[in-house]
C-alpha cells in the first residue's frame, strides 16, 4: 500500500541496488518517514556496513601509523645510545674543526658534529 506509485517503486529499487553509490547521510534525510524499514532494508544494511568498514579501516591505518612511529623512535633511540669515541685526530664533519671538548652529537646522517653545528646540519 505504501509503494503504490511507479516512481516510488523505482526509487526503492534504486536505493536497494548494489550498483548504486550514495552519500548515506544525505539519503537518510530525504527518505520519507512513512516508508517501512523493511522496504529499504538492503540499503540500510549496506550503509551500516560501509560506515563500519570505513571506521575499521581508519583504526587499522591509525594503528599502522603508530607502529611506524614506534619503529622510527626506536631507531633514533638506538642511534643516540651508541658511544662515540672522540680522539685528538677527530674533526667535526660540518665545520672541520677539531673537537676540543668531549661534547658532540651524531646527526641523523650519522656524522659526528659539534653541538653548536648540529642546528646547521640538514
Amino acid at each position: 500500500a505504501v509503494v503504490s506509485t511507479q516512481s516510488t517503486g523505482r526509487a526503492v529499487g534504486f536505493l536497494n541496488s548494489r550498483d548504486s553509490t550514495f552519500i548515506y547521510s544525505e539519503v537518510y534525510r530525504i527518505i520519507p518517514g512513512d516508508w517501512p524499514i523493511s522496504l529499504i532494508e538492503p540499503f540500510i544494511y549496506r550503509s551500516l556496513s560501509s560506515v563500519c568498514h570505513r571506521y575499521r579501516s581508519a583504526r587499522v591505518e591509525k594503528g599502522l601509523r603508530e607502529v611506524e612511529w614506534c619503529r622510527t623512535r626506536l631507531e633514533r633511540v638506538e642511534l643516540t645510545r651508541k658511544a662515540v669515541k672522540v680522539t685528538t685526530g677527530r674533526y667535526c664533519s660540518h665545520c672541520y674543526k677539531a673537537f676540543t671538548e668531549p661534547n658532540c652529537c651524531v646527526s641523523e646522517g650519522g656524522e659526528v658534529v659539534h653541538v653548536t653545528c648540529l642546528s646547521n646540519v640538514s
